[in-house]
């Protein structure tokens, strides 16, 4: 792999993800996919008084997609879901290191469906709320 494309972060949260996996019981679950390049990911939050509790992550994607995804996660667990939903591509990519422009929808696409679930759960928070095929 090229090393300018992939960082070490990059690359240990691609072969060792934080929070992979899905909660069961969960209070917001939010899915959606990147169709140009085939990148999958759901989310599934356990919420509670408005912190997220927890959060775990599955689907498929790029080494870039995926740690992504397993960074966003670690950002999120225990905060309020109103400061979650305040996280910016700018504090992502500094989170995650050297995104070059071609791959920065994969870097996005956990980040798009967060947020998109996020809004969906804040019209509903007394629901369980399941949020698919949200397009990135």
């Amino acid at each position: 792999m090229n090393q300018e494309l992939y960082t070490e972060i990059i690359l240990d949260l691609y072969k060792n993800p934080r929070n992979r996996g899905r909660i069961e019981d969960f209070d917001l679950e939010a899915g959606g996919g990147n169709p140009t390049c085939g990148d999958q990911v759901t989310f599934t939050m356990k919420i509670n008084s408005g912190v997220i509790e927890d959060i775990k992550f599955y689907g498929s994607g790029c080494a870039i997609s995926t740690a992504s995804e397993s960074l966003l996660s670690e950002m999120v667990k225990g905060k309020k879901v109103s400061e979650a939903e305040k996280i910016t591509q700018k504090e992502l990519f500094a989170e995650l290191g050297n995104i070059i422009q071609t791959r920065i929808k994969c870097a996005l696409l956990g980040l798009e469906v967060m947020k998109r679930g996020i809004a969906e759960y804040k019209k509903r928070p007394a629901e369980k709320v399941s949020v698919k095929g949200i397009v990135v």
